[in-house]
């Protein structure tokens, strides 16, 4: 449970969380985990820390089961009025667009940040292609 919404988040904020999940995530998966960024107060709402955290989670686990993938980038960037997640790797890449082949699972976990994402109101692009990684970018609001 702790890993869904830990006490880092709640203490520290979300750039805390994020390296301290991109380093629990590196053990575990052996993928190298860059976290990268700087928090400006003020700190975002509770719920919107919560939905950049969970999207990065499952981002990052998408990354371990699908991509094939030596690193992973996760940036957070803030502006006065606007804050940037992205989830980079150097993996082999898919089409984000494509149906799923007959018989194939769908993209349950870019369903899931979709939705994650759109319940907040906020926007989620994904851009890869075959043997050219994948990128993952959250814009939304202060």
């Amino acid at each position: 449970m702790a890993e869904l919404r830990p006490p880092v988040l709640d203490d520290y904020g979300v750039l805390a969380a994020l390296r301290w999940y991109g380093g629990q995530f590196a053990r575990r998966t052996g993928l190298k985990v860059i976290v990268q960024g700087k928090e400006s107060p003020p700190r975002l709402a509770s719920a919107k820390e919560t939905v950049l955290f969970r999207i990065a989670q499952e981002a990052l686990n998408n990354t371990a089961k699908h991509a094939q993938a030596r690193q992973v980038t996760v940036s957070f960037e803030t502006a006065a009025e606007r804050v940037w997640l992205t989830i980079a790797d150097d993996g082999g890449g898919f089409q984000p667009h494509s149906r799923p082949p007959v018989g194939g699972s769908p993209h349950w976990g870019l369903l899931a940040m979709r939705e994650q994402a759109e319940t907040a109101g906020r926007s989620l692009e994904v851009e890869s292609a075959p043997g050219q990684g994948t990128r993952i970018l959250v814009e939304m609001g202060r």
